[in-house]
């Protein structure tokens, strides 16, 4: 049985964020983003589960160890208190997938890598598009952080989130940093 449930914040620029997260087997297992900007709802993401397992929503703060914890880093990541995650992840893909997700965790906080960057980093240069249509099916953005990836020349690529979310994160990251550079 799994279990999920809503983190809701404000980012640097003010406006609401909300996350949901599903964990399962003691780890992370999905996770959406949505704005009011960019709104996909619960039960966009209760229907993206699956029906192959019962979810029961949990209130925050409540559930299983896994999940309390990711609540609390994701409020910390808002808050701009939390630069990386340390969750159990629990990705569901092919090998290559499964490579280009754990090589998202390796960006850091308010940098960008490009698609061609991922590919060689795990081995395979020519993969850059085969690496975009990986990030496309990332099921724990956020915390696997495919915002960070953008296309060559700096532009934004793509974000199963939209654009303008993806700025939004980014643009939360520079601010994060900029204020503990200013400290």
């Amino acid at each position: 049985m799994g279990e999920w449930t809503e983190v809701e914040a404000k980012l640097t620029d003010g406006l609401r964020m909300r996350f949901y997260a599903a964990a399962r087997e003691g780890e992370l297992w999905c996770a959406a983003i949505e704005d009011d900007r960019h709104p996909k709802g619960e039960d966009e993401f209760v229907w993206r589960l699956g029906k192959e397992e019962t979810w029961t929503r949990r209130e925050r703060g409540r559930g299983s160890e896994v999940l309390k914890t990711a609540a609390k880093q994701v409020d910390e990541y808002f808050a701009g208190r939390r630069l990386e995650f340390e969750l159990p992840l629990g990705f569901k893909g092919t090998q290559f997938q499964v490579r280009v997700w754990k090589q998202l965790t390796q960006i850091a906080f308010g940098t960008t890598k490009t698609y061609g960057d991922i590919a060689e980093e795990i081995g395979h240069p020519a993969a850059f598009r085969a690496v975009g249509n990986a990030n496309g099916r990332n099921r724990l953005p956020l915390v696997a952080p495919c915002h960070r990836v953008v296309a060559a020349g700096g532009k934004l690529g793509g974000f199963t989130g939209g654009l303008g979310l993806k700025r939004r994160l980014l643009d939360h990251e520079a601010a994060v940093l900029g204020k503990r550079r200013a400290a």
